[in-house]
């Protein structure tokens, strides 16, 4: 039901309620220029090269706009469709190069982290080594001390474990 009063409240349209393909709508001109963000008319501030490849051709457009209005309208819509193109992709590049800077630093900071991480290692395995070595001569130590405390509190005794005498 609802669908035949979706059909009929289009086909009671009067023509004059229908946009005109032929009639220049404002607010398409108005649509057209969007603002940027703060941080992207930053960027523009910091990066000339979003905007000087344009100079000329703006330049061209005010002598085209007096010239010959009917004509501007298109073309001033074309260079600012390829001007906002142009201006991505110096954002892209822009970006790019920021992030192949911040890849370098991370890729330096890697490497020292690990030079640092292998200095680290081996300075660990010399100190197991060493830990070792002490484990050993600490147990060859206890053995000899025992051995000597034996022989002293019993002098007498043979290996057999008889006394003798």
């Amino acid at each position: 039901m609802e669908a035949q009063n979706n059909s009929t409240e289009i086909g009671d349209r009067q023509p004059s309620d229908l946009p005109n393909p032929g009639e220049k709508d404002n607010s398409v001109e108005t649509s057209d220029h969007v603002p940027l963000p703060s941080s992207q008319q930053n960027a523009d501030a910091r990066h000339p090269l979003t905007t000087e490849p344009f100079e000329d051709i703006l330049k061209v457009l005010a002598d085209i706009e007096r010239d010959d209005p009917n004509l501007a309208f298109p073309a001033a819509r074309l260079v600012g469709l390829y001007r906002r193109l142009w201006e991505s992709c110096v954002s892209k590049h822009v970006d790019c190069q920021r992030l192949e800077r911040e890849n370098l630093l991370l890729e330096e900071a890697g490497a020292h982290l690990r030079t640092k991480r292998d200095g680290l290692q081996l300075r660990h395995d010399k100190q197991l080594a060493r830990l070792r070595f002490f484990e050993r001569a600490l147990a060859s130590f206890r053995e000899r001390l025992t051995s000597i405390l034996d022989d002293w509190n019993y002098p007498f005794q043979t290996q057999s474990g008889r006394a003798l005498g």
